[in-house]
């Protein structure tokens, strides 16, 4: 007995690829990396900009603790409420296409066929595909809103579930920036060190994210280096310049 394939994209990537991060779901990845990135640049900007002008350490740590509590919460009601807008937006649009599937077949027909024409399919094995998809109205409803405007159950994501992840990534990130702070009494050596780590993290995020990307990892860590030192010098000098300023 041959064992039927899964019908959902998710499931056949996952049979076809063998790995679950080759699913849709795969690009979560996205947020993560964005969340991570935007902790450690952000704190340890801040951070910089703060010891410029708190001096003092216990200071600095509550500074930093307020900061990446208000990132936090920002970070997690940013992710849900665009998350709840696209998921929103999707179901209508699933909605509007059940409904001219109900109020409108012969133009939903017509557009099944221009679909499998584009395709290169001939005019009988079109009138093939039209009979077979549309003999099932959940076959047809699925089959019109993953081709014609390229949606899928599985890109539909939980909002809850983002702005948790974005949130608990954002707060990973920071750690590297403000752990030094808690070890060193020191200031300026603190600085140093949650500069130093902050830049070996950068390094390490790019160089892992490659298990998913298959970019190079060495090229992919001084990229994500790269980019993430420009951002903390620009954060710092601006915390400089404030600092300057409001002196």
């Amino acid at each position: 007995m041959v064992e039927q394939a899964p019908s959902s994209i998710a499931g056949r990537l996952k049979s076809w690829h063998g790995e679950a991060w080759h699913t849709p779901k795969g690009r979560i990845i996205r947020d993560i990396v964005y969340a991570l990135d935007a902790g450690l640049v952000t704190t340890v900007s801040f951070v910089a900009g703060a010891s410029a002008s708190l001096v003092v350490r216990e200071k600095i740590i509550l500074a930093g603790l307020i900061q990446i509590a208000s990132g936090v919460l920002a970070i997690f009601f940013g992710a849900y409420i665009s998350t709840k807008a696209q998921k929103h937006f999707f179901e209508s649009q699933i909605e509007r296409e059940k409904k001219e599937i109900e109020e409108m077949p012969q133009k939903e027909t017509a557009e099944i066929r221009e679909i499998f024409s584009e395709m290169g399919f001939t005019t009988e094995e079109q009138e093939i595909a039209v009979k077979r998809i549309t003999s099932d109205k959940k076959r047809w409803l699925k089959f019109m809103i993953q081709e014609e405007i390229g949606i899928s159950p599985e890109s539909i994501d939980n909002p809850l579930e983002i702005g948790f992840v974005s949130s608990v990534s954002f707060f990973l990130g920071t750690l590297p920036a403000i752990a030094p702070f808690f070890l060193v009494k020191n200031v300026s050596l603190a600085l140093s060190l949650s500069a130093v780590s902050v830049l070996l993290f950068l390094f390490i995020l790019g160089a892992g994210k490659t298990r998913f990307t298959k970019a190079h990892w060495f090229l992919s860590g001084i990229e994500t280096l790269f980019l993430g030192a420009i951002s903390c010098g620009a954060g710092f000098l601006l915390g400089k310049i404030a600092v300057i300023y409001f002196h």
